[in-house]
């Protein structure tokens, strides 16, 4: 069986193609963002917006000379984009919107080391009647706006931290179209590993679109054929094998009757004390057989699946059916049976018979493992459309081995407390039965009186 296309799917590509792909944007996108500040830089020097980076040389070669013949030199005579400090001779600080620490800087700068830059800033030493004023300014391009320059880094940092903010974003966004995009594209793969592990068989591999992918896809389709049909050979010679060994017990029970039917007509004649020995054996012995042969029985009806027959219960003549059973069974040990029952709907639909046999199941193994002259709590309480019966002994418990392997078939458990009637498969037949009710069966042990807790829930 090959994949099932698409509708209108194209044909699948491989996954480098997609990376390329998803690269290709990203190094386009990428040039765009370094591309957008440059022209949004050339738009706005054009309009105005923002004075270019040798607008205060310009500015200061202009005015230098009024600058050096004025009087007083006065902030209207310095371009906005500059600040400026107005010194002695001997490098005393006049005036100025400069800081003390940036005049002394400046001239410091200017005047002993004889150099116009520090850092990103650079000095203009303008001469003037015994004062000397020192401008500085900046090869950075800024906005022409004094509230946008009060408020906003200069455009280049600024569109430097944009250009990182948004090559982050763009690196994010385009990470997760791709992860997005690749886990669309292993939903299939996944699927049909989900159902392959849940042994659901019967499902129609989806092609993926990804050329690599759908490989994986195709060996796992061929797989799922082959187990398939490997699964189904295995269930029908399992069937074909219940079913002879549910015929086979059914008939050895013809031949035992007779044999034992038999030697209860020997009983009755004339015979030797050593005669009278050799029947009694003959009729235990067949006695046991006929266990061991109702035993093989149930075991095929529950592998098999029990002929439900769902009616109508009332409840309260089926707990008191159930409560009459209990006492019985725990009266040989003397153990107490203690039921409580809440929110019980009228009646419920079950198989009244198979689910009575479930729960008397459940306390036999409670009475078994209960110690002489205790008790056994017995609960049925209905809630969301369930019924759950709940059986607490208040003997030892379920041992970690026992909670995981309890349910299953001929499980003995601990030899030394198992009696020799016991096969174990009480619990494996109420498992049957709960779930063939369409409910659970649930082990555990009790918080309160730490012996086995053993749950049954149906719907109703």
């Amino acid at each position: 069986m090959g994949l099932k296309k698409r509708r209108c799917a194209r044909k699948p590509k491989k996954l480098r193609t997609i990376f390329v792909g998803y690269l290709s944007v990203f190094c386009v996108v990428t040039l765009l963002l370094i591309a957008l500040p440059i022209a949004a830089c050339t738009g706005f020097i054009l309009n105005g917006v923002m004075l270019p980076a040798n607008h205060a040389e310009i500015q200061l070669s202009a005015r230098k000379d009024r600058i050096a013949d004025s009087e007083t030199v006065t902030p209207d005579l310095i371009p906005d984009v500059c600040d400026y400090a107005v010194f002695t001779p001997r490098g005393k600080f006049l005036s100025g919107n400069l800081s003390a620490a940036d005049a002394a800087r400046a001239w410091k700068i200017t005047q002993e080391e004889k150099e116009n830059q520090y850092l990103n800033f650079f000095y203009l030493s303008i001469p003037r009647k015994n004062q000397i004023c020192i401008v500085r300014y900046t090869y950075m391009m800024q906005f022409s706006s004094p509230i946008l320059r009060r408020y906003l880094p200069r455009p280049e940092p600024l569109f430097f931290y944009l250009f990182c903010i948004s090559f982050l974003l763009e690196i994010f966004l385009l990470a997760s179209l791709f992860g997005k995009k690749l886990t669309r594209k292993m939903d299939s793969l996944q699927n049909a590993t989900e159902k392959i592990q849940n042994r659901d068989l019967e499902f129609t591999v989806q092609s993926s679109g990804v050329l690599e992918i759908d490989h994986v896809l195709q060996s796992l389709d061929q797989m799922r054929d082959a187990l398939k049909s490997s699964l189904k050979k295995q269930w029908d010679l399992e069937q074909a094998r219940r079913e002879q060994m549910a015929a086979l017990a059914h008939d050895i029970k013809t031949p035992l009757t007779v044999a034992r039917g038999n030697a209860d007509l020997l009983s009755e004649t004339d015979q030797t004390k050593e005669q009278k020995e050799y029947t009694a054996y003959i009729k235990e012995s067949t006695c046991q057989m006929e266990q061991y042969i109702k035993l093989l029985i149930d075991l095929s009806k529950a592998e098999l699946g029990y002929s439900l027959n769902k009616n109508p219960i009332d409840s309260k003549s089926f707990m008191d059916s159930i409560l009459n059973q209990m006492t019985a069974l725990g009266s040989v040990k003397k153990v107490t049976v203690h039921c409580e029952t809440h929110l019980l709907p009228k009646s419920f639909n079950a198989d009244s018979g198979l689910l009575q046999r479930a729960l008397l199941n459940i306390v036999s193994n409670a009475v078994e493992f209960s110690p002489r002259n205790g008790k056994i709590d017995f609960t049925a309480n209905a809630a969301q459309n369930h019924i759950r019966f709940c059986v607490t002994d208040c003997g030892k418990g379920f041992s970690t081995h026992d909670l995981k392997q309890a349910t299953q078939q001929f499980y003995m458990g601990d030899k030394s407390r198992t009696s020799n009637a016991h096969y174990g498969m009480g619990l494996f037949i109420a498992k049957c039965i709960a779930e063939q009710h369409g409910g659970t069966l649930a082990i555990t042990n009790s918080a309160v009186s730490g012996g086995g807790q053993v749950t049954i829930e149906i719907p109703y």
